[in-house]
């Protein structure tokens, strides 16, 4: 080997020392890698999905992001058999780093005279909590009332907005007095219903009295007048202009069967899901209250996963396929 004279020698060790130093700092200074988005998703029937999909729904749940799994648990918990089935569920999920909470909500909660429902429910949760191990309960409830499809709202809104509010504070000091996170599913058009007693609207105030919001903004596509992104732009905008980076907006995406095709990726298929769920997740990527897209629901979703191989018409979704149009 030729030998290197002395003085360039002590360069050459220089300039590979301070390279050295520039590979170790240029992490530091550099821009910070945002990791993925982390998903939830829905479970309405924790019993009829654990006969069908023994052994693989964690599994599924870790390959596909999931942080958070809302298991519908109202009446079920009084179900023989049922507090051993949640127990053995949410001490794997958590042990798989996936927080579970309890799922649960009827329309008429929103009403005054028919609030005991709800009260019932959080109490329901807390006795469960308060039973078993604390592997095994529920990091935080959350709620699917949805009172818009109450015929009064049609009559009188403002009464049943203003139960509404009534209720959300209730369980959210019910929550947070339990140490529990306090989440609500919201339609995306809550910006159009004025407060008379507040300068913000629904979805503002909602967003500031939940934890986190799971917006149902059910299209099949991103782009467009009626796309996703035009739907959900209003409560991000709140979300923003809130500033409240411990709040968190999760958008919502259907896979289930629905009333309209527009509404749904069941007839789209998984790898149409993907796109438009990535493509979402791109525009709010650096977005602090994008907390990441909430999937409608488990049982659906494996389901569209595992026919992804079959040939159901899935189109490309790039920005020729996405149209005007639709519900």
């Amino acid at each position: 080997m030729r030998k290197i004279p002395k003085p360039y020698a002590l360069l050459a060790v220089a300039v590979t020392a301070v390279v050295g130093l520039a590979i170790a700092i240029i992490p530091l200074f550099g821009p910070e890698k945002k990791a993925p988005e982390h998903r939830v998703t829905w479970v309405w029937d924790l019993d009829a999905l654990l006969a069908e999909r023994t052994g693989a729904i964690i599994p599924f749940l870790r390959e596909h992001r999931v942080s958070t799994v809302y298991v519908h648990a109202d009446a079920e918990l009084a179900k023989p058999g049922m507090p051993e089935k949640y127990r053995a569920f949410i001490a794997e999920a958590r042990e798989a780093k996936i927080q579970v909470h309890a799922l649960g909500g009827e329309r008429e909660w929103a009403l005054p005279d028919r609030m005991q429902g709800l009260r019932a429910f959080l109490d329901r949760v807390a006795d469960y909590n308060a039973s078993v191990p604390e592997a095994s309960r529920f990091t935080g409830i959350h709620l699917d009332v949805e009172p818009y499809l109450l015929p009064k709202w049609e009559t009188d809104e403002a009464s049943v907005v203003a139960g509404w509010r009534e209720m959300m504070a209730a369980y959210k000091d019910f929550a947070h007095a339990h140490g529990l996170h306090a989440g609500v599913d919201l339609p995306f058009w809550l910006d159009k219903v004025k407060l008379p007693d507040d300068e913000r609207t629904l979805d503002a105030w909602m967003l500031d009295t939940a934890d986190s919001v799971a917006l149902m903004s059910y299209r099949n596509r991103a782009e467009g007048s009626n796309g996703v992104l035009s739907l959900v732009k209003p409560m991000m905008q709140a979300a923003e202009a809130a500033r409240k980076s411990d709040k968190q907006v999760f958008i919502g995406l259907n896979v289930a069967p629905d009333e309209a095709s527009s509404l749904t990726f069941h007839e789209e298929g998984a790898g149409r899901f993907r796109q438009v769920a990535d493509r979402i997740a791109a525009r709010y990527t650096d977005d602090p209250a994008f907390g990441g897209i909430a999937v409608h629901d488990l049982a659906r979703w494996m389901a569209l996963e595992a026919d992804e191989g079959k040939d159901i018409g899935g189109k490309d979704a790039g920005d020729g396929a996405e149209k005007e149009g639709g519900v």
